[in-house]
Protein backbone atom coordinates (compact mmCIF):
# COMPACT_ATOMS: atom_id res chain seq x y z
CA UNK A 1 0.00 0.00 0.00
CA UNK A 2 1.31 3.25 -0.76
CA UNK A 3 0.96 6.78 1.44
CA UNK A 4 -2.26 7.93 -0.08
CA UNK A 5 -4.14 4.75 0.02
CA UNK A 6 -3.36 4.09 3.89
CA UNK A 7 -4.08 7.93 4.59
CA UNK A 8 -7.71 6.92 2.94
CA UNK A 9 -8.52 4.86 5.50
CA UNK A 10 -7.76 7.64 8.59
CA UNK A 11 -10.57 9.17 10.62
CA UNK A 12 -12.33 12.12 8.09
CA UNK A 13 -11.67 14.33 10.90
CA UNK A 14 -7.67 13.54 10.89
CA UNK A 15 -6.03 16.60 8.51
CA UNK A 16 -3.99 14.42 6.97
CA UNK A 17 -7.35 12.07 5.23
CA UNK A 18 -7.86 13.18 1.90
CA UNK A 19 -11.35 13.79 2.64
CA UNK A 20 -10.81 16.22 5.38
CA UNK A 21 -10.88 19.61 3.57
CA UNK A 22 -14.37 18.55 1.77
CA UNK A 23 -15.99 17.63 5.52
CA UNK A 24 -14.38 21.03 7.38
CA UNK A 25 -16.05 24.51 6.58
CA UNK A 26 -13.67 27.21 7.13
CA UNK A 27 -16.27 28.69 9.97
CA UNK A 28 -16.84 25.51 11.63
CA UNK A 29 -14.77 24.44 14.73
CA UNK A 30 -11.77 22.23 14.68
CA UNK A 31 -13.16 18.86 15.32
CA UNK A 32 -10.57 16.40 17.11
CA UNK A 33 -10.23 13.11 15.10
CA UNK A 34 -11.42 9.83 16.73
CA UNK A 35 -13.32 11.50 19.44
CA UNK A 36 -16.56 10.51 19.34
CA UNK A 37 -16.62 9.85 15.76
CA UNK A 38 -18.63 7.66 13.66
CA UNK A 39 -17.26 8.01 10.60
CA UNK A 40 -16.89 5.15 8.48
CA UNK A 41 -13.08 4.17 8.63
CA UNK A 42 -13.62 4.80 12.90
CA UNK A 43 -16.68 2.96 12.72
CA UNK A 44 -15.11 -0.21 10.93
CA UNK A 45 -12.21 -0.13 12.70
CA UNK A 46 -10.03 1.02 9.40
CA UNK A 47 -8.92 4.40 11.18
CA UNK A 48 -6.59 2.20 13.99
CA UNK A 49 -5.61 -0.27 11.30
CA UNK A 50 -4.15 2.72 9.25
CA UNK A 51 -2.51 4.60 12.31
CA UNK A 52 -0.86 1.34 12.99
CA UNK A 53 0.42 0.97 9.14
CA UNK A 54 1.59 4.81 9.16
CA UNK A 55 3.35 3.95 12.30
CA UNK A 56 5.09 0.65 11.10
CA UNK A 57 6.15 2.53 7.82
CA UNK A 58 7.71 5.54 10.04
CA UNK A 59 9.99 2.62 11.53
CA UNK A 60 11.04 0.72 8.43
CA UNK A 61 11.93 3.89 6.77
CA UNK A 62 14.00 5.16 10.16
CA UNK A 63 15.63 1.67 10.39
CA UNK A 64 16.43 1.96 6.35
CA UNK A 65 17.52 5.43 6.86
CA UNK A 66 20.63 4.41 9.19
CA UNK A 67 21.88 1.25 7.05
Amino acid sequence: MNDKEVYSYLCSYDKRSPDYLDLIDEDDPEPVPRVDCFCDNCFNGRDMLALEIIKLKKGRDNIWKYH
